[in-house]
Parts: C-alpha cells; sequence; structure tokens
C-alpha cells in the first residue's frame, strides 16, 4: 500500500491525503477480515468437537434390574488376575489385589508401572482383556451405570476446571446441598484460599481454573468429589501439587471425616506412611503387598522410596 501509493503521490495519480485515506481504512477493514479468518479456522475443529459431544449425549445408560445395587458403606474392592492391553502391549499382568472396606490402600511403583491403569480398570475408565473386579461383592459389569458413578469417584492428577464458580465446580451443577460443598472444601483443605477471594466460593475462575495455581486446582477437584460422598474413593496422585503439610492434613481429614475405602497413587514418602497397606507394582505386576515397614526389607522397594524421600527432601 505504501510502496504503491508513494509511487502514485511521486506521479500526481494520487495525493498525500489519498494514500493515508487508502492506508487508515484498510487498517480498519484488517480487525473484521482477521476476525472471519479465526472463524473459518477455527470451524473444522469446532465442527469435529460438535460431533464427538452429540455422540457422547446420544448414547444411552443401560438401566439395571437392582441385581447391581451397591451396600451403602465403605466397599471392598476384589481384583483377580486382571489383564489389560493397548494396542497389542500388555499393561497390566494378571494383576491381583484385595481392599477391605474402609481400607487406606497406597499403589507405590515407578513411572509406567501401571498404576494409574489399575484405577481406571477398577473405575470401569478403561477394558479389560481378562479378569475380574468385584466392587462392594458385585462384578463390576453387573454393577448399575448410575450406582457406579454415585459410589465411586476418581479424582486424576491433572484437575479440569470450568470458567464458572468455585460452587459449580464442586457441585456440577447436581442439586448439592451448600453445607455439602462446604463441608467439602473444608475436608480437601480448600476453605481457606476459598474464603480469601472477593467472592468466596461465589468467584469465577477461568477456562480450566487457569487462575488458580496447580495446588488449589486439585484441592477444588477432591471437592468435587467429596461432595458427592463417595463410598469408593480412587486418588490418581491427585495432591501431587500440593504442599507435603497440607497434602498430610488433607489425607488425614479423609481418614478421620470420610467413610470410604481409600486407594491412592503415592509418590511422596509421606503419603505412602499414612496408608494403612502398600500396594507395590512393577511392570505391570503386583510383585508385594503389605505394610510399609514390611516392605522395606526388599531393596527393589526400598530403592524407591529413598528415592522418593531424597525428591521430598529436594
Amino acid at each position: 500500500m505504501l510502496l504503491i501509493g508513494s509511487w502514485l503521490v511521486s506521479r500526481g495519480s494520487a495525493t498525500a491525503g489519498d494514500l493515508v485515506l487508502a492506508a487508515t481504512l484498510f487498517m480498519v477493514l484488517g480487525t473484521p477480515l482477521r476476525v472471519v479468518g479465526f472463524f473459518l479456522e477455527e470451524l473444522p475443529r469446532s465442527v469435529v468437537s460438535l460431533d464427538r459431544v452429540d455422540r457422547v449425549l446420544e448414547l444411552e445408560i443401560e438401566g439395571s434390574d437392582g441385581a447391581g445395587v451397591l451396600i451403602d458403606e465403605p466397599l471392598e474392592v476384589d481384583v483377580v488376575d486382571l489383564v489389560v492391553e493397548v494396542d497389542g502391549h500388555r499393561i497390566l499382568d494378571r494383576v491381583s489385589m484385595r481392599v477391605a472396606p474402609g481400607e487406606t490402600v497406597a499403589l507405590v511403583g515407578a513411572t509406567g508401572s501401571g498404576k494409574t491403569t489399575i484405577l481406571e480398570a477398577i473405575s470401569g475408565l478403561t477394558e479389560i482383556r481378562s479378569g475380574t473386579v468385584h466392587i462392594g461383592g458385585r462384578p463390576l459389569d453387573e454393577i448399575d451405570e448410575r450406582e457406579l458413578r454415585s459410589a465411586l469417584a476418581m479424582v486424576f492428577q491433572e484437575a479440569f476446571l470450568f470458567a464458572d464458580s468455585i460452587d459449580e465446580n464442586v457441585s456440577l451443577g447436581a442439586s448439592t446441598d451448600v453445607g455439602a460443598v462446604t463441608a467439602a472444601l473444608a475436608v480437601a483443605h480448600a476453605d481457606r484460599f476459598v474464603a480469601d477471594m472477593a467472592e468466596g466460593a461465589a468467584t469465577v475462575v477461568g477456562e480450566r481454573g487457569m487462575t488458580l495455581s496447580g495446588g488449589q486446582r486439585q484441592r477444588v477437584a477432591l471437592a468435587r468429589a467429596l461432595a458427592r460422598t463417595p463410598r469408593l474413593l480412587l486418588l490418581d496422585d491427585a495432591t501431587s501439587a500440593v504442599d507435603p503439610v497440607v497434602e498430610g492434613e488433607i489425607l488425614g481429614n479423609l481418614r478421620k471425616g470420610l467413610a470410604t475405602t481409600l486407594i491412592l497413587v503415592a509418590h511422596r514418602i509421606s503419603t505412602i506412611l499414612l496408608a494403612d497397606r502398600v500396594v507395590f507394582v512393577a511392570d505391570g505386576r503386583v510383585v508385594a503387598d503389605g505394610t510399609h515397614a514390611r516392605l522395606l526389607r526388599r531393596d527393589d522397594y526400598r530403592t524407591l522410596v529413598t528415592a522418593y524421600e531424597r525428591a521430598d527432601v529436594a
């Protein structure tokens, strides 16, 4: 624009005013053109996303004849010869473990050993090739889906929050009692930082909870699970971004104030010590099961938790 306009002005075919006018017009048109370009760029991805959401919404949840109703108390978990494969690669190889009602069990193992996959298999989030999972004495595939989701809660390491208030992120729009939300925030040790916010629990967090720190997001996600008073709680390193002292207080609150069976992936020695029992996982297998003190007799377990202890100190 400037090159051609300057050439026309030098020839006398246009005035300097014409050049300024044309440049201003192009600047005004630039913004809407960029908006249109952004819209056209995002449109294909939006169509694909909408198609995925529609497919989920169209799914019909099968009912139950009542045979899969779970008892209204902490649930027992019994896993026998569990095998999970992904793209022909065996992730879990004949895993067996039992968790008594109300017990707290820590899954310990190196990265990639299969700890998260065990939790996903128990919660029904991954396909099982062979083996069985019983929850509350009922086979997993015979439990009514609605009943399972009301009794079980799983909290992931990466917490997703919506661009809404903290209250709504905890209740997810359900008719959850305000007192239950407040109590859940207290157990998750989130009540203090929430109270310090300008609008308290009504404060709107950004998309994916970007206005909160990683530890704060994890505590709100934990409160979301606790507000439903689950009878089986699965924590996949769900407090990894929380200060170790605060994490200890949270887990202590869970054990004292919540009637639930707790299975958690642990990477901190302080977390491991809070568990009633430790299940040691390596290469997709359960290689040892017992108290922390007993497992310290194994060289491989002692080496791993010593590394965790050094990481905590660092």
